[in-house]
């Protein structure tokens, strides 16, 4: 028999799948855990104790909610609420007032479904959204309790592909303002309402070329480069031809000759009512050429975006353009506005211009999912695939150097937003149950796809349904999954940490997630909304994680640590009795400057009275789930691998604690078809019965843990109260005694 000691010096992978517990070679094994549930691993390598939760307030009407963070500048950022048909503002933590009184809200034209698959970009103090079967949307802040939201005021295009039918012709009755369009053939439907059309001049059989010094009236119209011109002033053209593309110009000095821009041969008109199929009534948005009232014109193109034709779902800003994507009946194009007008999508040839790309191949049903700017150009996710595309040089792009390549076949789950740190973007398989990354690998010079969750695959079991990053002051993807649970990756390639780990909400549900940052702008605040069975009645509650206590909170007071959840804060004068009415009837747990108290069931008047006056006090649920277990625990036996043999664990283990107030731990026996053993647990940090927990400990706890025998045998920790805990390492005493 040996008596064999090994350290776990890290724990910053998490829990890892029960696929990798025949892999002690894998690194992520190395540094893994059997169960992280309510703890964080770091990159530093340790566990600590994920934070709870802190009530902000409810759901208007505790209906279901989709958030939206909205952030300009460094100190200023808001989360926006939006409920079937209202939005509300929530400022850090509270609700926006209104100028008179109460709390400011306001409506807006999405259903509860369209909240599912609403998509957004954010410029300056605008956000533009897609998804419902809707026009785009601007929602434009004017002040924090003044907001105003309406269908985006997109000009002079997106348009399909011009008519090619040189018998079905459209014929205005006006260059300018309210126009009737006669169509030869039934064209026009109630749908067209609202949408564009671009009408361009068949034939000049009226207008001339110009041609210089030749004799012309005033009111003679000639046509240069593409485009018309009337002369204003003089009797002759003149030698130089006018070249403006607006207005009114002079083209020479002697004789006086004035130009009078009137188009370039296209006009652009919004259909407000149809008459019936050859005729509607039409408003002119860009002036129609004389040539289209005197002759039909079968070149004629309608608006991509319409009724008839459905809105784009997805949009980005990528190079100083909005990108807008995937509309039912072309599923698979991109549409670019003009450089530097996010609203303008006049289609034309310069590089400033606005241009489309509809992604060939595959089957049409693969329409795009999302758009994403990255660091190697705009990434695009469809339903069963993935692309980037970029310029070919080192410019904006545009029509003539866009470059679009195929990245992966992996595709990805509809109504998911990626995230993009540090620019790569990272997305929700279409299975649901996977996180996949777009990296640039440089030795292919192309980009690669990492699959992030399979170190940890079980965890996508219930499907992702959403996925945040918080920068700051931790780097950490937050997901909630299809059975309300929230899930935590932690991530950071340089140092080739990846972590994964459950943090339960102590019995909530969770259907929204948002991150911010707070006041100072230098942290990141994830908001969630939980739907909660409190008292018997189910409500919807807005909650905000506390910051992580013991990691990066310096010397912080130990009471100010919260891990309780929807837990709510008093400080103060010295008080024995605190009002929490949104957890009446609820079982609460009570941390305080003067330690813990609880567990205690709060009267239906919302009253908590505790047995001492405290300065400061947290109350509110505890998660009575949370607990880190190790991997079987590997000794490193004289004859070879030691498994399959028998071990015990001595007493005089060495565990490593970080500002820890309290923490439960136990040995586990498993052992092939039996239930697992779990020895008494014991308190790593002893203290007399009854005293206060009123101070946290940092250094290497000698415990009398101990086993029996067993095959397999693990350490499992538990959290105390609403205490903070982290754990950084373990040397465990296992005694091997053979097969």
């Amino acid at each position: 028999m040996s008596r064999v000691s090994r350290d776990q010096l890290s724990f910053s992978s998490g829990e890892v799948s029960p696929l990798l517990y025949g892999r002690p070679d894998y690194q992520r094994y190395q540094t893994g855990l059997k169960s992280c549930v309510g703890f964080l691993p770091l990159r530093q390598g340790g566990v600590t104790r994920a934070p709870g939760t802190i009530f902000r307030g409810y759901t208007r009407n505790n209906a279901k909610a989709r958030l939206i963070a909205f952030e300009f500048a460094k100190n200023d950022s808001l989360i926006l609420e939006l409920t079937p048909g209202w939005m509300r503002v929530w400022r850090y933590g509270q609700l926006v007032p209104a100028a008179g009184g109460g709390v400011y809200e306001r409506t807006h034209p999405y259903t509860a479904d369209d909240l599912d698959t609403l998509q957004w970009v954010q410029s300056a103090d605008v956000i533009y959204l897609a998804g419902g079967g809707k026009p785009i949307q601007r929602l434009a802040r004017m002040a924090l309790n003044n907001w105003s939201i309406g269908a985006a005021n997109i000009r002079n295009g997106p348009f399909r592909v011009q008519n090619l039918d040189k018998a079905r012709t459209i014929q205005a009755s006006g260059i300018t303002g309210s126009v009737t369009l006669t169509a030869s053939q039934s064209l026009f439907t109630a749908q067209h309402v609202g949408s564009l059309m671009r009408i361009e001049v068949r034939d000049y059989a009226n207008i001339p070329l110009w041609t210089g010094n030749t004799d012309a009236s005033v009111g003679q119209k000639m046509r240069y480069d593409g485009r018309i011109y009337e002369l204003v002033t003089g009797s002759n053209t003149g030698p130089n031809a006018p070249t403006h593309d607006e207005g009114t110009e002079q083209a020479s000095l002697d004789p006086v000759v004035r130009w009078r821009y009137l188009s370039d041969g296209v006009g652009v008109v919004r259909i407000t009512a149809v008459a019936s199929g050859t005729s509607a009534t039409a408003q002119v948005l860009r002036a129609l050429p004389d040539a289209i009232v005197d002759t039909p014109s079968y070149r004629w193109s309608e608006g991509a975006w319409s009724n008839v034709y459905g809105w784009p779902t997805s949009l980005e800003i990528h190079d100083q353009r909005l990108v807008a994507a995937a509309t039912p009946s072309e599923p698979r194009t991109l549409w670019f506005s003009v450089i530097g007008d996010y609203l303008d999508f006049e289609p034309g040839t310069d590089a400033d211009s606005s241009f489309a790309y509809s992604i060939a191949g595959g089957s049409s049903q693969n329409r795009v999912i999302w758009l994403k700017t990255g660091r190697s150009g705009l990434h695009i996710g469809a339903l069963g695939e993935e692309y980037s595309a970029r310029a070919e040089r080192s410019e904006a792009m545009n029509a003539t150097n866009a470059y679009f390549g195929f990245d992966s076949s992996i595709g990805s789950k509809e109504g998911i937003r990626p995230i993009s740190p540090d620019g790569r973007p990272i997305f929700i398989s279409k299975d649901g149950a996977r996180v996949i990354e777009i990296a640039y690998d440089l030795q292919s010079d192309a980009n690669k796809v990492v699959e992030l969750s399979m170190p940890a695959e079980h965890l996508g079991a219930a499907g992702f349904n959403e996925i945040v990053w918080q920068s700051a002051p931790l780097r950490f993807a937050w997901l909630r999954t299809g059975d309300g649970q929230l899930v935590a990756m932690v991530y950071d390639p340089s140092e080739d940490v990846l972590g994964w780990a459950q943090c339960p909400v102590a019995g909530g549900f969770v259907e929204a997630l948002a991150v911010s940052t707070d006041a100072t702008g230098s942290t990141d605040t994830l908001t969630m909304v939980t739907r909660r069975t409190v008292n018997g009645q189910v409500v919807r509650m807005v909650e905000d994680q506390a910051q992580n206590w013991g990691v990066v909170s310096g010397s912080a007071d130990i009471a100010d640590a919260v891990h309780l959840f929807a837990s709510k804060i008093f400080t103060g004068a010295g008080s024995s009795a605190f009002s929490v009415p949104h957890l009446a009837g609820e079982t609460v747990s009570i941390w305080t400057d003067a330690g813990e108290f609880g567990p205690l069931i709060v009267p239906l008047d919302g009253t908590v009275t505790i047995p001492a006056e405290v300065t400061r006090a947290v109350i509110g649920l505890f998660e009575a789930g949370a607990v880190v277990e190790t991997l079987p625990l590997q000794p490193i036996a004289n004859d070879g691998a030691a498994r399959g043999r028998r071990k015990r664990l001595g007493p005089q283990s060495g565990v490593t604690l970080h500002r820890t107030a309290a923490m439960r731990a136990a040995a586990v026996e498993c052992d092939l078809g039996q239930a697992d053993r779990t020895w008494p647990a014991m308190n790593l940090l002893p203290r007399p019965v009854a005293a206060d927990l009123s101070q946290a400990f940092s250094g290497t706890v000698r415990s009398q843990l101990t086993s029996g025998w067993a095959q397999d045998v693990t350490l499992r920790f538990w959290p105390v109260g609403g205490a903070p805990a982290t754990l950084l390492a373990i040397t465990p005493i296992l005694h091997e005694g053979g097969l």
